[in-house]
């Protein structure tokens, strides 16, 4: 391919006002620059635009006919070496520049807490200069690393508002007009591989992203967005996936004393139903994750069905629900049997359909695992009855009941005594009353409750991570019995006190005793 040399003369004002194309400018490095006299400064097409001095050495001759092997077309400029020195200049700025933009990029890969979203609050102010693409991912690496569990864009009349979730409480950083989200909102949905033109129906999507996780790793996290119909916008939620932070041991996820006793004991057992109890936002994921992750040894096949897939376990045999495809609880449990599995994870418990599925699983020497939405352990059983569930099933499948909520862990280096009030008091001495006949555990009141203070450590709001308060309920025999009859749930209650049964609200004031979360925090939860 053979190019036309013209001789297009460049003055030292055209040399100064040349804004080269960063890319190019990097084909050549500045000592290569300076041996061929040479500079490329831009690019259209297929045609490099090239400046250099009379001087065609012999390797900016090779420089060229490397081009053009690659089917490509260049057009000379030149200058006297006067103004090629300005063109040289070009390099050192584009470093300075470099330089500047890889510290910035270095800052944010290093925001986390409220620095994070200080980041974001300032990236937000120049988001008119910047890429939409650029804007909308670092919102959301920054919104992981301010620690979220996940982003809010949530559509009023006038404005549109971004909201974290961090440690399971909603705080407003940044406001959009409606017009002013509209690019935003296209590329989330774009990136989450749904429907642009879509905004009469929900719709679920997921997107990756890296992010420095909780212990300063670069991690690749997976984002589920879900779009839902609004008056004057979509409203749209996306929600993080960090299965490195959602795999957790017991003592980090909370299970202490009897409550770790019983879910430990009955974990090693060959079959039967275990069932976590919940509301949303309660942990269950991480729960449940945990007891799999405990359980993943080669000497078991563990097969669960979810909807969605949330996390990827490496050895275990996950399957998503497909109602569109027909494929649903009772198809799932006939191919499941067939794959001979030792350990099953059935993933939420809505309908009659899913339980007696759940059930047969757990009568025929399988362990299972299973999610039920009630306020508390007890009332599980009274809704599966409820439901249409037969007790003669439901008995004899049961081994245990576990419901959580998930309350704030007050800040360790800010931390410092305070008198408890009159009410307070009352509230605690009588909590001890109750609780010191059912266990040996070593709680003591001094008259005195824990309060945060801002510090650096907590980024100042009090308060850092999260701890489970639980209740878990053995299914001994006098209860199996009770379930037999029908007994109401107070009756299962009293039978469960002589197991030492502890609430849920009574955990939460013994580890507010144990100095980790606040009065506040727990009268917010429980």
């Amino acid at each position: 391919m053979q190019n036309k040399i013209e001789k297009v003369i460049l003055e030292k004002e055209d040399i100064k006002n040349i804004i080269p194309d960063r890319e190019c400018l990097r084909i050549l490095t500045i000592a290569q620059a300076h041996e061929m006299q040479t500079v490329v400064f831009d690019k259209d097409e297929v045609t490099y635009h090239i400046v250099t001095t009379n001087q065609l050495s012999d390797k900016l001759q090779l420089f060229l006919s490397q081009i053009e092997k690659k089917h490509l077309k260049y057009k000379l400029y030149y200058t006297s070496l006067e103004c090629m020195e300005i063109a040289y200049s070009r390099y050192s700025k584009e470093e300075a520049i470099a330089s500047q933009q890889q510290k910035i990029q270095q800052k944010q890969q290093e925001a986390h807490g409220t620095h994070a979203i200080a980041m974001i609050k300032s990236l937000f102010e120049k988001r008119q200069t910047l890429n939409t693409s650029d804007v909308i991912m670092e919102f959301v690496r920054l919104s992981f690393q301010a620690w979220a569990s996940d982003v809010h864009f949530q559509p009023e009349e006038k404005w549109i508002f971004m909201k974290l979730r961090i440690d399971g409480v909603l705080q407003d950083i940044v406001s959009f007009t409606h017009k002013d989200f509209y690019p935003y909102l296209k590329k989330l949905k774009f990136i989450a591989w749904t429907k642009m033109n879509v905004e009469y129906i929900p719709q679920d999507g997921r997107f990756s992203v890296q992010a420095d996780d909780k212990k300063w790793w670069l991690t690749q996290i997976d984002v589920r967005a879900n779009f839902m119909p609004g008056k004057d916008s979509e409203s749209t939620v996306l929600r993080f996936l960090d299965w490195t932070h959602s795999i957790q041991s017991f003592d980090d996820l909370g299970f202490w004393w009897r409550n770790k006793q019983v879910f430990e004991k009955w974990l090693h057992h060959n079959f039967g139903l275990i069932l976590i109890t919940w509301p949303t936002w309660s942990g269950k994921t991480t729960t449940l994750y945990s007891v799999l992750n405990t359980k993943n040894t080669w000497t078991h096949k563990i097969i669960t069905l979810e909807d969605p897939i949330e996390y990827q376990l490496d050895g275990i045999q996950q399957s998503q629900i497909n109602y569109k495809k027909w494929y649903d609880y009772v198809q799932w449990l006939n191919a499941c049997m067939r794959h001979d599995p030792d350990i099953i994870l059935v993933w939420e418990t809505r309908t009659v359909e899913t339980a007696e599925t759940v059930i047969n699983a757990a009568l025929t020497w399988h362990l299972v695992f299973s999610t039920i939405h009630t306020n508390s352990a007890i009332e599980a059983v009274t809704r599966l009855l409820s439901m249409g569930i037969k007790w003669y099933l439901l008995a004899p499948s049961l081994l245990m009941i576990e419901a959580q909520r998930l309350v704030r862990k007050v800040c360790p280096h800010c931390v410092k005594k305070q008198q408890a009030t009159a009410s307070e008091t009352a509230e605690i001495t009588h909590i001890l009353d109750i609780i010191k006949p059912l266990s040996s555990l070593p709680i003591s009141f001094d008259w005195t409750v824990p309060v945060a203070h801002w510090c650096d450590k907590c980024q100042w709001i009090w308060y850092k991570w999260r701890i489970a308060v639980m209740e878990v309920l053995e299914i001994n025999e006098e209860i199996r019995d009770a379930i037999i009859q029908w007994a109401p749930s107070k009756q299962i209650f009293v039978l469960a006190r002589k197991n030492n049964f502890m609430t849920l609200q009574e955990d939460a004031y013994v580890k507010m005793l144990q100095w980790y979360t606040t009065f506040d925090e727990l009268r917010r939860v429980v």
